[in-house]
């Protein structure tokens, strides 16, 4: 190969947008209060199973946070969480546990949540929470700081980011 081809190749890599604007070190700077979503819709502990039907079906989002009488996080409830125990009879013995019993027969939020979230705090990273969300594969994070929900954190959201930053 030339030494032309090869500097005209290595100039392409250079003009890649991934390159030229190194997503990585600047989402080190930005923390997740600079992006996050500070207007969430959120489900009490006390929620009856229809209420919460009712609001996944006239909301767009697909998981919602837990708060107890105190406004503190004790949980996310999730469309899977809800149709897998409307569906509880359908699934696989393997499913049927004492735990998965006792929530099929419940009605309110407190038992169908998903207790011990994933959470982040506002001050870290956008690189750490992209980290958590593809460790655990969950598309929406719920922000906490002393046990209150500040915000939630979507793919969606750091998405948007990383588009605007790669477009300056």
């Amino acid at each position: 190969m030339d030494i032309n081809k090869r500097k005209s190749e290595k100039q392409s890599i250079e003009d890649c947008p991934r390159d030229r604007t190194k997503i990585s070190d600047i989402c080190a700077d930005i923390t997740v209060s600079q992006v996050m979503s500070r207007e969430v819709i959120t489900v009490k502990d006390t929620e009856t199973i229809e209420n919460i039907i009712e609001l996944m079906i006239n909301t767009p989002y697909h998981s919602y946070p837990v708060l107890d009488l105190n406004d503190e996080l004790v949980g996310v409830i999730e469309q899977d969480n809800i149709l897998e125990l409307l569906f509880f009879e359908r699934s696989h013995r393997s499913h049927h546990t004492h735990l998965m019993a006792i929530k099929a027969l419940s009605e309110q939020a407190a038992t169908l949540m998903v207790h011990h979230p994933v959470t982040v705090p506002p001050d870290a990273s956008l690189c750490d929470a992209a980290d958590l969300m593809i460790k655990h594969h969950i598309d929406r994070m719920c922000v906490v700081q002393n046990k209150k929900l500040t915000g939630v954190l979507s793919k969606s959201d750091l998405l948007r980011k990383i588009y605007e930053l790669r477009r300056k």
